[in-house]
C-alpha cells in the first residue's frame, strides 16, 4: 500500500476500535472494550487480496520492471502480450509475472480455426454400413 492508503486504513482501524466501546447498563462510568483483531493476525483466507487494476505503462522507452532505458528498435521487439515493454532481462514471461492467459488465447485460436462439423451430412454422398 502507498503511504496515503496506509494512513487511511490506520485511521479506519482506530475509529472502529473507539466505536466498539460499549457502556454497561449498571454503571455508565465504566466502559467495556471489545478486543479488536488487527488485519495481520487474521487468517490469509479471511483477508481478501487487494485488487489492483492494470496500470498503463506511461513511458514505453523504459522497462516496466527495472526502469532501464530501451532503444527504439527494441521497444517493438520486447513488447509482451500483456501490453508492457521490458528490457532484455525481464522480457521472458517468468521474469515479469505476466498475467496474460496464453492457454485461453490458444483455445480461442483452435476453436476459431476448427469449427465443429454437424453429425448429419447435408447432401452429397453419405456412407452407411449395410448389413
Amino acid at each position: 500500500m502507498c503511504s496515503k492508503c496506509f494512513k487511511e486504513v490506520g485511521q479506519k482501524n482506530n475509529n472502529a476500535a473507539s466505536n466498539t466501546a460499549v457502556e454497561t447498563a449498571g454503571s455508565p462510568s465504566q466502559k467495556i472494550t471489545q478486543p479488536t483483531i488487527p488485519l495481520t493476525q487474521l487468517a490469509p483466507a479471511a483477508v481478501s487480496p487487494p485488487t489492483t487494476p492494470s496500470v498503463a505503462q506511461a513511458n514505453k522507452g523504459r522497462c516496466f520492471m527495472c526502469r532501464a532505458k530501451i532503444p527504439l528498435a527494441k521497444q517493438a521487439i520486447n513488447k509482451c502480450r500483456c501490453e508492457y515493454v521490458f528490457c532484455d532481462t525481464h522480457k521472458s514471461i517468468d521474469k515479469h509475472d505476466c498475467e496474460f492467459d496464453f492457454a485461453k488465447m490458444g483455445k480461442d485460436m483452435l476453436t476459431k480455426a476448427n469449427p465443429k462439423l454437424n453429425d448429419k451430412p447435408r447432401g452429397g454422398r453419405s456412407f452407411t454400413r449395410m448389413d
